[in-house]
Formats: structure tokens, sequence, C-alpha cells
């Protein structure tokens, strides 16, 4: 497990460094690359384009700029599965030191990628599940956006949650599976060279369900974390300075912290049954006052500096669960006007000999950078499940064709340290692409359907889509005559049971051509001469006019 404290690990030796990046054989400005194919057997296609050699970059393949069409032509849409058309992203993986030597895919822990909205090295959306459910896209922060996707899994490396069986509903953004594949390149003067790809199928479809009585805005993330002031927060954020490290100074506690205490009361964090509040427990627990109760202030030479690890103290958790009332107490006086920051001190709630007593406690409470950034993720992740809702709604596609609407790649790789803990590597990404509409009609290609013979009508039985009448239907149904006009003479429901009714695909699949054919003929006689009334009757409203 990765400690929180500000001890670090051993460091690793950089040849062990998984680095994914572009693959050999792509341009300049090129990350992971984009590979379409149009038939089903495109995993085969894909391996042996790859073992042979003949795999090109995303802006050398024909489709980038032929795929240009409609409204928004800056870039290529990609089709969809019901297109018959299938994407690949392909990034390479190496060790990463000097000439960047094949990385070894047994140590590939797992490996995968993600789909997120927007250009690549901007704030970029992630698609959020939450327990399994989608909850849509959301804005990521830089440190979010780098960090490990599972939270589960990411809990568990920081040592915030124990290992569970079986394991949570997963939450997080949405992954999909790559693969390792060992192959070889030619150089310039006729070596090959052993590389290691990683591969995966991009998928284009999903959707989530939008809530109707509470709505979730996209910036979910984004605004929950400029609730906060920083370093709790991203309000007000600023790389880390040294009195960052000190949110309670001389048992005075500061805006950030105040603001802090008071988001935790609100998601009742002293409440040890909610699972939502295991990792952020966990980390408060790691995060403690030093000095403990005494009657004068400390003092250190450098009063940003690492405290005296002599005068441990409670942490933040056992500080909130001891003095809860006395903490309400506290937040609601400032709050109301009736106190201020600077003239509170924290308050202590404990009990002396059978008696409840409140005093106030001169500590410092000490906080590491790397604490800091944990708290700030698993306070909106926090907010996050406090807003998410599980009942039915309107279902929206995954992937919409508005303006804004720009999708790009982003693969990562996991593995595991010389020290037995399992980090994570992200990829560069690929191309900004778009994604087309189910009826493009650009896209819409023929799909050849054979009618059956005249002979199979004679001879087809009753073996296709079988309907199945409930007893309260067939009793109707059965009563109908086969005469015309149809009336009550019908046999009735002697069987007093269901009825199911068998059809046959060639009868229906004729059936289903004459219908359309006489359609298509009264659309014809109907929109045939509509263009010409409407043509004249401008001038029919003038002659009308002038009379």
């Amino acid at each position: 497990m990765v400690n929180t404290t500000t001890e670090r690990p051993p460091a690793v030796r950089a040849g062990h460094l998984p680095k994914p990046h572009a693959p050999w054989f792509t341009g300049e400005r090129e990350g992971t690359t984009l590979h379409r194919y149009l038939d089903d057997q495109f995993v085969q296609r894909f391996v042996q384009e790859a073992q042979s050699g003949r795999l090109s970059g995303t802006r050398d393949q024909g489709w980038y700029q032929s795929d240009r069409v409609g409204r928004f032509k800056d870039y290529p849409l990609l089709r969809l599965p019901m297109h018959r058309a299938f994407y690949i992203a392909c990034c390479e993986v190496s060790c990463d030191t000097f000439g960047l030597p094949a990385y070894d895919p047994t140590k590939v822990r797992s490996a995968g990628l993600v789909v997120r909205r927007g250009l690549p090295g901007a704030q970029a959306e992630r698609w959020l599940l939450h327990e399994g459910e989608a909850n849509g896209w959301q804005v990521a922060g830089s440190e979010a956006a780098d960090a490990e996707p599972d939270e589960y899994r990411r809990y568990v490396q920081r040592g915030l949650l124990r290992p569970r069986f079986p394991e949570p509903p997963y939450s997080g953004e949405e992954t999909y599976p790559m693969h390792a594949l060992t192959t070889h390149s030619r150089g310039g003067e006729g070596r090959t060279r052993r590389r290691t790809l990683l591969w995966g199928y991009v998928p284009l479809g999903g959707n989530y369900r939008v809530r109707g009585e509470v709505p979730i805005p996209a910036a979910t993330e984004a605004a929950l974390a400029q609730e906060l002031a920083w370093p709790f927060g991203a309000r007000d954020a600023r790389a880390w300075r040294r009195e960052d490290s000190r949110p309670v100074l001389y048992g005075f506690a500061g805006q950030a912290f105040y603001e802090l205490v008071g988001v935790l009361m609100r998601y009742r964090v002293t409440d040890a049954g909610d699972a939502d509040n295991e990792a952020l427990r966990s980390l408060l627990g790691q995060i403690r006052f030093y000095g403990a109760p005494l009657a004068r202030p400390l003092q250190p030479y450098d009063r940003y500096g690492e405290p005296n690890w002599s005068e441990r103290g409670n942490s933040v958790l056992e500080w909130l669960e001891r003095s809860e009332e006395a903490v309400v107490d506290w937040l609601a006086a400032i709050a109301t006007g009736r106190a201020s920051l600077a003239a509170s001190p924290l308050p202590y709630q404990g009990i002396a000999d059978g008696v409840r007593f409140t005093t106030p406690i001169v500590i410092d409470l000490y906080l590491s950078e790397e604490q800091a950034t944990l708290l700030r993720q698993l306070v909106t992740a926090r907010g996050r499940r406090a807003m998410a809702r599980n009942d039915d709604g309107l279902a929206v596609p995954r992937f919409a064709q508005g303006e804004d609407d720009i999708f790009h790649v982003v693969p990562f790789v996991r593995w595991q340290d010389e020290c037995g803990c399992e980090r994570i590597a992200w990829g560069s990404p690929s191309l900004p692409f778009r994604v087309s509409s189910p009826l493009d009609p650009d896209f819409q290609r023929p799909q050849a359907i054979i009618l059956p013979r005249l002979d199979d009508l004679r001879r087809g039985a009753a073996r296709g889509v079988a309907l199945l009448a409930p007893k309260s239907l067939a009793d109707k149904l059965l009563k109908i005559s086969p005469e015309m006009p149809p009336g009550d003479g019908g046999p009735g429901n002697r069987c007093g049971l269901c009825w199911m009714i068998s059809l046959s695909i060639p009868v229906v699949t004729i059936c289903a051509m004459i219908i359309l054919m006489i359609l298509i003929n009264l659309l014809n006689l109907f929109l045939g001469w509509l263009p010409w009334a409407i043509m004249a009757l401008p001038r029919l409203c003038g002659k009308l006019l002038k009379e």
C-alpha cells in the first residue's frame, strides 16, 4: 500500500517504468492512433496488419479526411457500429529509459482506454459511473484526470480502503480494456526491433438517464471543487506553499478549514455506518493535530516546518467524533456572526469525572501536500455520490452531435513497482474526433437482403416469429370470423388457454414488400403534385388580393 503520510516509498528503477506513447509508424504531433475497419473481422485484420508492418498513422488514413461531412468539418466523424464500422485505438509502450526499448508485456498488470469529451490538453470531461450507473459527462480537474480512474482501486492503493471481496460496484471513469501485442519493426539498415503495442476497441455507444427533480450540471466536479477554498478545494488555487501545511495554527482555524469542517458535518462524516464515508474517514484519521491540549501555544523555530512528532495528538476524525456538538455550535456561531474565526479557537468536547466539558484547544494541524490532494479528490467524490440518483428517467445518448461534442481517446497502463504497489501511467491522447448520428445519410451502407423464392412460399411453414396471446385476448381474437366484413362467427377459444400464433418469415417478407410498394406509390402521388401547389400558392394569393 502507498503510505499517505510524509514518508515516501523507495524509488523504483527508471528502466522498469512503462511509458505509453505514440507508435513508431505515426507522424509528428500524433498520439494514440485510430484505425477504421468496415467489416466484423476487424480484430484479425488489425493483428495481421500490425504483425506485417502495414499500420499507418491516423492522418495517413483516407477516412481521416473523407469522413469530414455534415455541419462541422473541423474534425472527422467516427461512424457507429450500426454503420458496420469499427475503430481500434493503438499505442506503443516502452521502458522510460534511453532508447525507449520495448516494455515487457508480462509486466503489464492491466491496460485500458477512456473516451473523454473535449480537446486534449484542455479541461476535458469524463464519463463517470456511480455503482455501475452512468452519471453522464463531468468536468475533470488536472489531478483527477491523471489519477486512477477506478475509485475503489485508487483508495485501496492509497491505503484508505481495505480490500473487499467481492469488490463493490464500479464507481469512477468508465474504462475499456486494451491488450498487449508484441511485434517488430524494420530500421533503416534492415535491422529489426522488438515493439510492444497496446490496442483496444473504441466503443461509441451508451446513454445515461436524465433526472427530472434534481438537475445535475455537466461541471459537477468543478462546481463541487469551487465550494471549498485552497488547499481543500479549487477556489483560489495556487502552487503549494509552506503556510498551506498549517490550516490550524495556534488553535485558530483559517477560512479554508472552517469551510471544510462545515462540508464534513453536512456529509455526516462522523457516521461510521455510511459506506460512502469510509475512504474519507480513513484519510481524516491520518491527519493529526500536534501539541495536544496545552496551556501555551506551540512556537517552534519554523512555524511552518514539520512538527514535533512526540507531541502528536488526536486525528481530525477523532476530534470531530468527540466534539461533534461543540463543533456544530462553533460553526453556527461563526455563520450567524455571533463570533469570528480570529477570536474563536477550535472547541474540544470531552468527559472528565463523568462531567461533560467544552474548552478551546491550543494546537496546530499539520497537513502534507499529498494529503491535501487526496482530501480534495475525496470531498469532491463524496459530493458527487450525494447528488447521484437511481430513479428512472429519460435516456440520453452518450455521444451527441453538437458544436462542443468533440472527443478523444486516452490510454493507460497499470504496472507493479519493486515495492509491490500498483501504479498507473497515462499515454498521449489521440487526435480529436466527432461521432456521427445514427441516421447520418453519408454513412448509411446498403445491406443486401435476398427475398424468398415463390416455391418457398408454397412449402414454407410457420416457423418464424411466434406471438403469444393471453387468454383474455385469445378469447376475443378467436371469436372473429374470417369472412368480410369480419363478424363474431369465429370458433371461439375452445381450449380456454392462451393462443400462440406462428408466422412464416417468407410470407411476412413478401407482405412487407407489397405494403412498402403501396406506401411509396401513395407518397409519390401526394408529393408529386405538392411542389407545384407550393409554387402556385403565391400566385393564387396575389390574385385573390388584387380582386
